[in-house]
């Protein structure tokens, strides 16, 4: 790494607006030569802005650790890097970094792909320090320290988002409310409020409706596995609730599906509120130009005794490789929940930081400053984020089980009663399937 590439660094952070040249030298030692260097492949999902931003990171990084050569390398969408990744555990030729979503995290580890990390978080060179691990939300340190891993520690949060409320404003004001419904009990009559006294617009769209509903469930302190883990949970009464007020909205007219973008419907006006993740920010500060809009925490269950959302974002994870790539791994994955990445990482993607210290340093504080909502998303609903229960048989149980029985409720042809039963039968025999 050269002085000119050092410079040119220290451009593309400058270009996101969230790292100064102070800052940068703050943080990072002087350029060293070295002539060999291990090559570290970090294999992610991301795309545009995110993606450029993980190179900046990629290239302090390697200023920092001259003798790794970290290279951060987009994979395509989901489906795409799960192939590759499978396919290099096969034949060999595993990255020395991942990133990956909670339900990858768990089938990498039934493969048998991915390095347990707690022997490194807690060793005295390459570790943390207890005040360190004080610092993360434990609902984020620990994610992936489950005993379905037999309580192994198989990723490490960078930083992450939740599944949040938004709300148009000047619309729930013109229907006399001066906040949204804070429980799911007073959601529809909300919703019904809200339509009329805005003519023309649609309360809700939702584009997954089987994510959402199990996303709904845990806010109703439900979570869709039994306290066994193994068995599912859609017998309880309160998805049986939830599907009902569903098929009433739906049938009212006031909750339809759609495959449109949400944030595009939301932003033009065109209905109420929307529940998305609180990534969605920057979006909507760009698009939103005729009305104002809030964001918070879903509405809770009437009995619900802790506040609680769906953490969404992708983890990082270290392949099993040998000890020199899993230990450079290791030492990168570790880094970026670092300040001087955090520094950067947090502005340009809009993502909760999943430590609790890091408000004071100045490009953080400058991006909450300027964005009072995502301040207000951070205090409220990042605190109460937590995983979907994990298991191997999540894919196919929120992605084709659930919203299947969904549909078939709202197309009448199931009664909600026979839907959750529906659900309940063909996920027991999905998890009985993944083993």
């Amino acid at each position: 790494m050269n002085l000119k590439t050092s410079r040119r660094t220290l451009a593309k952070s400058a270009a996101f607006g969230v790292l100064s040249t102070t800052s940068f030298l703050k943080y990072a030692p002087a350029i060293m030569a070295q002539d060999s260097q291990l090559a570290v492949d970090y294999w992610h999902r991301y795309g545009g802005s995110r993606a450029e931003t993980l190179n900046v990171l990629a290239e302090m990084f390697n200023e920092i650790h001259p003798e790794y050569k970290v290279s951060a390398i987009s994979q395509g969408d989901i489906a795409e890097s799960n192939q590759k990744l499978r396919a290099a555990a096969a034949g060999g030729g595993l990255p020395a970094a991942i990133s990956a979503d909670d339900y990858d995290i768990t089938e990498y580890t039934a493969a048998g792909i991915l390095t347990d990390l707690d022997p490194f978080v807690h060793d005295p060179e390459l570790g943390f320090t207890d005040e360190e691990i004080a610092a993360f939300l434990p609902s984020q340190f620990d994610r992936h320290k489950l005993a379905i891993y037999g309580d192994r520690r198989m990723a490490f949060p960078q930083a992450f988002s939740a599944m949040s409320f938004w709300w148009n404003e000047d619309a729930i004001k013109a229907a006399g409310f001066d906040k949204p419904a804070e429980t799911w009990t007073e959601f529809p009559d909300f919703l019904r409020k809200i339509v009329e006294a805005n003519p023309g617009m649609t309360a809700w769209m939702e584009e997954d409706p089987g994510a959402r509903f199990m996303s709904i469930m845990k806010t109703y302190g439900v979570e869709w596995l039994k306290d066994d883990g193994v068995t599912p949970n859609f017998d309880a009464p309160e998805a049986l609730e939830i599907l009902t007020w569903w098929k009433e909205l739906y049938d009212e007219g006031l909750l339809q599906f759609t495959q449109s973008n949400k944030i595009e419907v939301f932003a033009a006006g065109q209905t109420a509120i929307m529940l998305h993740s609180s990534s969605a920010g920057p979006a909507l500060a760009e698009q939103v130009k005729d009305f104002t809009y809030n964001g918070g925490l879903p509405p809770q269950g009437e009995n619900t005794d802790t506040l609680r959302t769906e953490t969404y974002g992708s983890l990082n994870a270290v392949p099993t490789n040998d000890e020199a790539l899993t230990k450079a791994g290791w030492e990168w994955v570790k880094w970026l929940v670092s300040p001087e990445a955090f520094a950067v990482w947090i502005p340009a993607s809009n993502y909760f930081p999943s430590r609790t210290d890091l408000l004071e340093i100045p490009e953080i504080a400058a991006f909450y400053d300027a964005d009072p909502v995502a301040l207000k998303l951070l205090q409220e609903v990042a605190p109460a984020a937590t995983i979907l229960s994990p298991s191997a048989a999540l894919t196919e149980v929120r992605g084709t089980i659930v919203p299947t029985a969904i549909e078939e409720v709202m197309m009448g042809k199931y009664s909600p009663e026979e839907g959750v039963m529906k659900m309940q039968a063909e996920s027991i025999a999905a998890v009985e399937r993944a083993g």
